[in-house]
């Protein structure tokens, strides 16, 4: 199924709060809940380790452990969520089928399916 504004062919369309009750929402996998902020922070960690090269007298070796640990973190979150992707999905797609209402981002026209 394409998702696009009938009006303008745009592909930068969003579902429109509805009113009728509760709204189905997507399964999101806690591994992706992890996964996101452990990526974050190892780049955070990664850049202040090139700073630190750079301007200072070098990498201490905390801040090189605890660079290592983010990133196996990241690498077993990474791996777990291609484990739930087949679901994540699956979930998803019953999640945009399900809206009845969407909202072009480009030229503000609503529309129902």
């Amino acid at each position: 199924m394409q998702y696009q504004c009938p009006k303008c062919q745009s592909r930068k369309v969003m579902p429109v709060a509805q009113a009728n009750g509760v709204a189905a929402r997507p399964m999101v996998p806690k591994s992706l809940v992890i996964l996101i902020p452990t990526i974050l922070v190892l780049l955070l960690l990664i850049i202040i380790c090139i700073v630190m090269s750079i301007f200072g007298s070098g990498v201490g070796q905390t801040l090189q452990i605890l660079t290592y640990a983010a990133a196996a973190v990241a690498v077993v979150s990474g791996i777990m969520f291609w484990r739930d992707l087949p679901d994540f999905k699956i979930s998803m797609q019953a999640f945009m089928q399900s809206q009845k209402k969407w909202k072009c981002r480009e030229c503000n026209h609503e529309w129902e399916n």
